[in-house]
């Protein structure tokens, strides 16, 4: 049976150990994989043995790379997934990442888009909320749901936008068209842009 026959932990990364197999080089794994499993030096291990301790080794460091990530912000599970393929990890590894941070409720699709909603609904309309939410890996449905507004809300919101767009410009035709095109881009609706732009007494 295959025998490990030597042990060495990288020169430039103390948390993880090559393992050599019958002197050659097999693979790298984790020193807290290395421990859990009880592997050392003139142990026999099997090939499937190994290869099930290079998954929770990737497993582990996978983990704590995604944690990592997380402590930078939120994040939706499609931008967990992308981080993590983009970082190698393999489709059977990723997953199981996600689905722990799932389990822990780190990631939680729908939290995210009502706080993403909260933060943003006073400057955004929520044509441009629920287009952001999507880009971001939401479910169309999700954000749909998620982002809509009573219509007084988003008429009160847009009229504050104006107020200050409007700030020291003169309230003329070309300045109103201006302001029509910015909270459209903002994402409020034409009938609620029209309604706000129409209160400043001139016709567009």
């Amino acid at each position: 049976m295959p025998t490990i026959t030597d042990l060495q932990i990288q020169k430039n990364n103390k948390t993880r150990a090559n393992v050599y197999i019958d002197g050659e080089y097999a693979c790298a794994l984790e020193m807290l994989t290395v421990m859990k499993l009880g592997l050392k030096i003139g142990r026999q291990i099997t090939p499937e043995r190994l290869k099930e301790a290079a998954s929770d080794s990737e497993r582990s460091v996978a983990f704590d790379k995604a944690a990592n990530y997380l402590s930078r912000g939120y994040k939706t599970v499609h931008q967990m997934r992308e981080y993590l393929i983009g970082r190698g990890y393999d489709e059977e590894t990723t997953e199981y990442v996600i689905q722990k941070l799932k389990d822990y409720r780190y990631l939680d699709d729908e939290a995210y888009a009502r706080m993403y909603v909260e933060q943003n609904d006073s400057s955004k309309g929520s044509r441009r909320i629920k287009q952001e939410l999507v880009s971001k890996g939401i479910a169309v449905s999700l954000a749909e749901q998620i982002s809509e507004e009573d219509p007084e809300h988003a008429l009160l919101n847009a009229s504050r936008l104006a107020e200050r767009y409007m700030r020291n410009k003169p309230c003329d035709l070309k300045t109103l068209q201006k302001l029509q095109r910015y909270l459209l881009n903002r994402g409020y609706g034409y009938d609620t842009v029209n309604t706000v732009v129409r209160s400043y007494n001139i016709e567009v």
